[in-house]
């Protein structure tokens, strides 16, 4: 099949960021503040000092080995998002990867939410050779995998919860959002039969606003999702590969405590990263979840036993390491796109 490259254009997706961010208004800059005031008053609230003693204690060897975990996860990543396209027409693993790198990193370091991250690494295999269709589809099964999958893993982290501190507060709001949580996932499986209107609205998205796109249509679309979700065999074997990676995120949060010197189970690690990413979701509108997310790892360091001061170095520890991967990744990415400018501007010369 013909690459979907001519399709993907970039000023399409410039459009729809400038459509996006005029149907917000200032609500992005109104999160971000919320999220700086809860960041900085966490901060001031444990001592700034106490967080630098802290983070002086990790090693270069530690924070290697914490990296080192996190593309290990993000490889199995890659892998459920290829076992989900069809082998005549999907791209490479490390094609895979790659587009996975986009995604994590433009949702959660650029100012249009998770959404436009599952756009752009949509675009970034697509742009690799995968025909539209495949690319969209694909993209959407897998995001509604990994959900799946994170609610499994959340509910394993409210049943740790309940045994290894059966009296802490945090067990009936954690079950409380976990059962509308799996109302909302299968709601989020049943609306893609069909093509409802979000998920085709993210489809075209991915596709870029061009009378090519167009000419595809939705039942195409569909067709594609259809094609990947008979496949039982290979729905299982990437949903059970996201399961792992998010087992793996819990490895990476043990590794992290023990390279800041904090003798931690690894199942506490568990649950501690699996309610977390509970509480994570809630703040989806804030940029970055910051303050969030700080707050978060200070809250369950408590249920647990972490002093404040290791749980918030944790909590920095693991914005370094994303942005150490995000930064190199959005670089290249945004450069991919102004090299596709180029004949453009040429052309409007």
């Amino acid at each position: 099949m013909k690459s979907s490259v001519g399709i993907l254009s970039c000023p399409s997706l410039l459009a729809e960021r400038r459509v996006v961010i005029r149907r917000l208004g200032i609500w992005p800059a109104v999160f971000a503040l919320v999220g700086l005031l809860l960041f900085t008053g966490t901060i001031a609230w444990l001592g700034w000092g106490d967080v630098i003693r802290a983070l002086e204690r990790i090693s270069l060897p530690g924070f290697i080995a914490y990296l080192g975990v996190q593309m290990v996860i993000i490889a199995g990543l890659a892998l459920a998002w290829r076992l989900l396209l069809r082998r005549r027409y999907g791209g490479s693993f490390l094609l895979l990867y790659w587009g996975r790198m986009v995604r994590d990193s433009a949702g959660e370091f650029l100012p249009f939410s998770h959404v436009g991250g599952f756009v752009i690494g949509g675009r970034a295999i697509a742009l690799g050779g995968v025909a539209f269709a495949d690319a969209a589809a694909s993209t959407l099964a897998d995001v509604t995998l990994e959900f799946l999958a994170e609610l499994v893993f959340v509910g394993i982290g409210v049943i740790l919860l309940v045994a290894l501190v059966p009296d802490s507060a945090l067990v009936l709001p954690m079950s409380i959002g976990l059962a509308m949580a799996l109302v909302a996932g299968l709601s989020f499986l049943l609306m893609q039969k069909g093509m409802s209107r979000l998920f085709s609205g993210l489809a075209m998205r991915i596709a870029g606003q061009s009378a090519d796109a167009a000419s595809i249509g939705i039942q195409r679309l569909q067709s594609a999702l259809d094609t990947i979700y008979a496949r039982r065999g290979r729905l299982i074997a990437a949903g059970a590969m996201h399961l792992l990676c998010w087992f793996g995120t819990g490895v990476a949060s043990f590794v992290a405590f023990r390279a800041l010197g904090q003798n931690i189970s690894l199942r506490d690690a568990l649950a501690i990263e699996a309610l977390l990413h509970a509480i994570l979701s809630t703040g989806f509108f804030v940029p970055g979840r910051l303050g969030v997310q700080e707050a978060a790892y200070t809250l369950l360091g408590a249920v647990f036993g972490i002093p404040p001061d290791i749980a918030l170095s944790v909590s920095l520890l693991r914005r370094a390491r994303d942005l150490l991967i995000a930064v190199p990744v959005l670089l290249a990415w945004q450069g991919i796109e102004a090299r596709r400018l180029q004949p453009v501007s040429g052309d409007l010369g």
